[in-house]
């Protein structure tokens, strides 16, 4: 199994859908973040045992874990797939060892954590340079218009980034989005998470 975490541009963070007000309410402790932190690294290694054991070929034995995907549960998404891989067992012994209830929690605590993240990034970019909310916003009314008048791609293709493109203006335009709780909550461990993912992308 090879599992990759990926820091997110800021186009694919924008790529997230609505915030539910629920989404909002369900606030992250600093004990689950910690745990967290704590079992990415074993992950990761034991990502790295299993890959090295197989043929370099087999594609379909490598398994993405990244907060770029179009949902609000990026880590659940993947569940089923990592429940059903041959390295679940030891997967879920390291889990459940830091103190996760099942992979079910681990995964909703994950998907807390990475949309927090996202939003932090977006408010307090690591890059002085990076664009600001609002020049983002006006960049996507001027996308979306391109996108509308576009007469080489299809009318599927055309629908399907319309779409995409309205739901991160929603996002972006969500307080529960960018007023969420757990963005602050995320903030003391926004070092220790760049690290990781400088490290291990």
């Amino acid at each position: 199994m090879k599992v990759e975490f990926k820091k997110a541009p800021i186009i694919f963070i924008l790529f997230f859908l609505n915030i539910l007000p629920a989404m909002a309410q369900n606030i992250l402790s600093n004990d689950d973040i910690e745990k967290y932190i704590a079992v990415l690294p074993l992950i990761h290694q034991l990502s790295e045992r299993f890959q090295s054991g197989i043929d370099k070929e087999n594609k379909e034995e490598t398994m993405v874990f990244s907060p770029d995907t179009l949902s609000l549960t990026p880590i659940t998404d993947n569940l089923t797939t990592l429940e059903n891989h041959q390295t679940f067992e030891e997967f879920n012994l390291i889990i459940t060892k830091a103190g996760f209830l099942n992979s079910s929690e681990w995964a909703n605590v994950g998907d807390r954590i990475m949309m927090a993240y996202s939003a932090n990034q977006l408010i307090n970019p690591i890059d002085d340079n990076a664009p600001s909310i609002n020049f983002i916003k006006e960049n996507m009314q001027t996308e979306l218009a391109n996108v509308e008048k576009n007469q080489f791609i299809s009318a599927e293709q055309k629908l399907t980034l319309i779409n995409k493109i309205q739901k991160s203006m929603a996002l972006l335009n969500n307080p529960n989005y960018i007023d969420n709780e757990n963005i602050t909550i995320i903030g003391p461990y926004i070092e220790r998470l760049n690290s990781f993912f400088k490290e291990y992308q």
